[in-house]
């Protein structure tokens, strides 16, 4: 990690970190010559020796160096100090669009349009260019709050020019958001990078992800096998042209999707200004809802054909790798078969050559081959037609090893797998525990082995108590009889329930939740001052500000009277299941004289209210 104000390159000053990701850590610096504020993307140092992962990291900086865009965060600069790889790139004031659809509510059909526009117009220019970029996800989509779009983290790209192929084991990107040839770990090329915008376009729409579970694997799984869902069964007010377009562009095959982004571009701005404009002509994006039975067996069928396609390179590659093998084994013999025949000459030679009265040389005879004849039979007995050779091999046995090495390993013998997940206690999460034909029988190149992948331990669930009325001590006591843990401990008065007690839960009595998970409480701290004491004139409700329900806080209130004098009415530490238990509101009463209050949820103001004497 860099301290603020160290430069780098004598030109570029650290100011701040603002944000970590796997590989590197992005910092704000000045660039000193050409007074600007810049980000600088510094691999950690824990993978500085991996020439591997440094010539990756290398060829982020080359791939988006070469294009140039509006909707494309430009790189400037790369470097190296000792210790120290990085690339300089293009400042952006701005948040990425994941936490732009966690912060907004329901994105309009128009935004995401108007949004996915932008995408797509820079991944036309990176595709024009022979790049692909196989990670479009929210997360490497930045926002400004002038509303422009840029694409960022070219880290994995690679060019279209070439034939990309991602091994299964080293998949790569998100899992939610890869196409199902990226997670079959099939040829990739610009479709997969539109499959990926349309499950971003899903996201943005619905504000959820179309496939999740509790492994990556699983999820792959999914992404693979699973019908895609209807994004406007969770966004009923979803433009039909828009729903229309995403299911074309997450089609399980990629010549069913838009085959550029140039089509994609061309039908958003139709869609953008007519909203009732659709894909009538095209029954491709029917997806998986109202299909015909034509569209279904051409689908199978071209399935099948890729599937063919697929085996038969891989047969080809395992054939040429075995007659390679036979080659240089048939020529080693052949060159010592000749080295025999020579030395053979050379000592018959030298027999013939001796005078009466010496000892002879002994004759050496080859065990197997005692005559020259013999080689020469053999010889030319290689000239004859071989017989096609047995091509089967013994089943290596994959159980215990990671689900992503087995599947590459087989993938390489020329295997095919298929894949089951279930739980199991004695395996990690991704490993595999069976295999179907066992470890030792005899199979081909093309065979298709079942590998039965653990998605660990089932979840222990435990029921959540009643713990109404119980001290802080006796709750934190109860829940950890039932493997359960204390989470935030907030209060509020009661009329009702005596100081110090419980008076609600984050999380009701009776619902069965996982083993460890946290249960919020509300402790009472008594009953609120009458009127006469405080002057209460009044309450201020504040509804519930968090969306998910692992959000937490510290909620503060602050009244101001007639003159501005300001003071500081409530202050607690507050959680989504906090409000959930005082019926999705916290009311707080000010005192008279009160002219105005103003609610922060950690200091960021989210309420103000103005008080009518």
């Amino acid at each position: 990690m860099l301290e603020a104000g160290r430069v780098l390159g004598r030109r570029y000053e650290i100011l701040e970190e603002i944000g970590s990701g796997g590989m590197a850590i992005v910092y704000k610096a000045r660039d000193y010559k050409l007074s600007r504020l810049v980000a600088i993307k510094v691999l950690k140092q824990e993978f500085a020796l991996d020439e591997t992962i440094l010539n990756k990291f290398k060829k982020e900086a080359l791939a988006a160096g070469s294009l140039t865009h509006p909707n494309i965060v430009a790189v400037y600069d790369l470097g190296h100090e000792i210790g120290c790889d990085y690339i300089v790139m293009e400042y952006i004031d701005g948040i990425t669009l994941k936490e732009y659809i966690k912060r907004r509510d329901m994105l309009s059909s128009e935004e995401v349009v108007k949004i996915a526009i932008k995408i797509a117009e820079a991944l036309k220019v990176a595709h024009a260019g022979g790049i692909i970029h196989r990670d479009i996800k929210p997360q490497n989509i930045m926002v400004t709050p002038s509303g422009d779009v840029k694409v960022t983290d070219f880290g994995i790209a690679k060019a279209a020019t070439q034939t990309t192929v991602t091994a299964t084991g080293e998949t790569l990107g998100s899992v939610h958001y890869l196409s199902p040839e990226q997670a079959r770990g099939g040829e990739v090329d610009i479709r997969s990078d539109l499959y990926s915008l349309g499950i971003t376009m899903y996201e943005m729409a619905t504000k959820e992800l179309p496939f999740t579970a509790e492994t990556p694997v699983a999820v792959a799984m999914k992404q693979i096998h699973e019908n895609f869902p209807d994004p406007a069964a969770k966004a009923p007010q979803l433009w039909p042209g828009l729903r229309d377009i995403i299911l074309k562009l997450t089609q399980k095959l990629p010549e069913w999707r838009y085959q550029s982004a140039d089509e994609l571009i061309r039908d958003m701005k139709h869609l953008y200004r007519n909203r009732n404009y659709r894909l009538h002509n095209d029954n491709r994006v029917a997806s998986e809802y109202g299909r015909s039975s034509d569209q279904i067996r051409a689908e199978q069928e071209r399935e099948r054909a890729r599937i063919a396609r697929e085996r038969e390179e891989r047969m080809k590659k395992v054939r040429r790798r075995r007659n390679t093998i036979i080659t240089l084994a048939v020529l080693g013999i052949l060159i010592l078969l000749a080295l025999i025949f020579l030395l053979k000459l050379v000592l018959d030679r030298l027999n013939s050559s001796v005078k009466p009265g010496e000892s002879s040389v002994t004759e050496i005879v080859v065990e197997g081959n005692s005559s020259v004849e013999e080689w020469t039979e053999e010889e030319e007995s290689e000239d004859e037609p071989e017989e096609e050779p047995d091509d089967r091999f013994e089943l290596p046995n994959f159980v215990g090893s990671r689900f992503e090495t087995a599947n590459e390993e087989a993938g390489d013998l020329g295997l095919y797998t298929n894949v089951q997940t279930t739980n199991d206690d004695r395996y990690e999460t991704g490993v595999v525990m069976a295999q179907d034909p066992e470890d030792g029988t005899m199979v081909r190149p093309g065979d298709t082995i079942t590998l039965y992948v653990s998605l660990g331990p089932a979840q222990v669930l435990s029921e959540v108590p009643d713990l109404y009325k119980m001290t802080k001590d006796e709750a934190q006591a109860r829940l950890t009889e039932e493997g359960l843990v204390l989470g935030l401990v907030s209060e509020d008065y009661s009329s009702v329930v005596p100081e110090g007690q419980v008076i609600g839960q984050g999380t009701e009595a009776g619902v069965e939740v996982a083993k460890g998970t946290s249960i919020d409480i509300t402790i009472s701290k008594g009953p609120q001052e009458s009127s006469e004491k405080t002057g209460a004139s009044g309450t201020v409700t504040i509804s519930q500000p968090f969306t998910k329900a692992e959000e937490n806080g510290t909620l503060m209130v602050v009244a101001y009277d007639a003159e501005g004098n300001a003071s500081k009415i409530y202050e607690n530490k507050v959680s989504y299941s906090t409000f959930s238990s005082l019926g999705g509101a916290i009311k707080v009463n000010y005192p008279s004289g009160t002219t105005k209050v103003d609610v922060y949820l950690n200091d960021n103001l989210i309420m103000s209210e103005e008080i009518n004497g």
